[in-house]
């Protein structure tokens, strides 16, 4: 279908701008929401017009949405989510889930103004983007607050870490540390001059013999 844009649409064109759109994103969402109307010979002929107030209308939407977008700049909403004590997420945050805490706050804006790089699965604060209107964007902070199965708040606990590795020891210490003393060999036993045979006594005495007795 053709279409003649009352209003910019992002990534479709700008006030006055003739398009071929599907029927269906036609009926559904442009002619609704005012954003274009078909193209026939009435609106060609008034298309001067039909630009004008399109670009007046298009003007205040802007001003409109950078006063939105000043306002709502920075401001925290808070999502429970259930979580481990270490605030790792069960789920995760979505945009939905952000447009609803949103919604909830008083702010009115389109599902499709949430912007998120990816959800979020660990509690905290992240910093999300809007996208209002054409090039105006602004941030705002969601807060995930961890809750256990029957929604009561939990106080994460940092995650255990392995015990640090021991101080090195000075430089001197290890090299005095690597350098082992040298074992101390065993003295060799003296050995006799050559020639010489140790003498009986060396060995131990022996008892005298009969022929040392006197004969009775």
């Amino acid at each position: 279908m053709e279409l003649i844009l009352l209003q910019s649409v992002e990534g479709l064109g700008h006030p006055g701008d003739q398009v071929k759109v599907r029927d269906g994103y036609a009926r559904n969402f442009l002619m609704p929401k005012g954003k274009a109307v078909p193209v026939s010979p009435d609106a060609l002929r008034g298309l001067s017009k039909l630009k004008k107030r399109a670009e007046e209308e298009e003007k205040a939407l802007l001003s409109t949405m950078e006063q939105l977008a000043a306002k709502i700049a920075g401001t925290l909403v808070q999502i429970t989510a259930r979580a481990t004590e270490e605030g790792h997420l069960f789920g995760s945050v979505t945009e939905r889930d952000v447009h609803h805490a949103l919604t909830a706050a008083g702010w009115q804006l389109p599902l499709r103004a949430v912007r998120m790089l990816a959800h979020l699965k660990e509690a905290g604060t992240t910093d999300v983007e809007l996208h209002l209107h054409g090039t105006i964007t602004t941030l705002v902070k969601v807060e995930v607050l961890p809750v256990d199965a029957e929604g009561n708040r939990i106080e994460v606990v940092a995650p255990t870490h392995a015990a640090a590795a021991p101080a090195e020891a000075p430089a001197e210490e290890d090299e005095e540390a690597d350098e082992e003393p040298e074992a101390e060999k065993p003295a060799k036993a003296s050995k006799a001059p050559k020639g010489e045979k140790p003498g009986k006594g060396e060995k131990g005495e022996k008892p005298e013999g009969k022929a040392g007795r006197q004969k009775a």
